[in-house]
């Protein structure tokens, strides 16, 4: 998990473009628009890990298609390259991108919801 305030991100090179790939409150709005749901998160499988997919590409890559997103999304390894393989008790490798995905989320949400400003405020009835 990344130190407090770094946030983690994904970065490759595809067809000579670099791409960074992370969440913010804006591009999980926008996903939220076009129809994720955190949680109903896993109850569609195919359609949730594609969405997931597609929403870290909306921080830094708007203009980007679904077409384009599941031509990379079918290109990359399962692993990153700085890491071991994980396998599953069958002995098959497990997709690390949605793991990383997954955990890119959950830090994305936990900063949207740990805001503590230094202004007071009180209710009154």
């Amino acid at each position: 998990m990344a130190k407090r305030n770094e946030k983690t991100r994904i970065e490759f090179d595809f067809k000579n473009k670099h791409y960074v790939l992370e969440y913010t409150a804006a591009s999980i709005k926008k996903m939220e628009s076009e129809g994720f749901s955190i949680t109903k998160l896993g109850d569609r499988i195919f359609t949730d890990t594609e969405l997931l997919f597609y929403g870290a590409f909306l921080a830094n890559h708007q203009g980007i298609t679904r077409k384009q997103v599941r031509e990379i999304y079918q290109e990359l390894a399962k692993t990153a390259e700085d890491e071991e393989p994980v396998l599953d008790d069958d002995g098959n490798e497990v997709d690390g991108l949605t793991t990383i995905l997954g955990e890119m989320l959950n830090e994305a949400l936990e900063e949207m919801m740990n805001r503590g400003g230094n202004v007071s405020w009180k209710v009154t009835r």
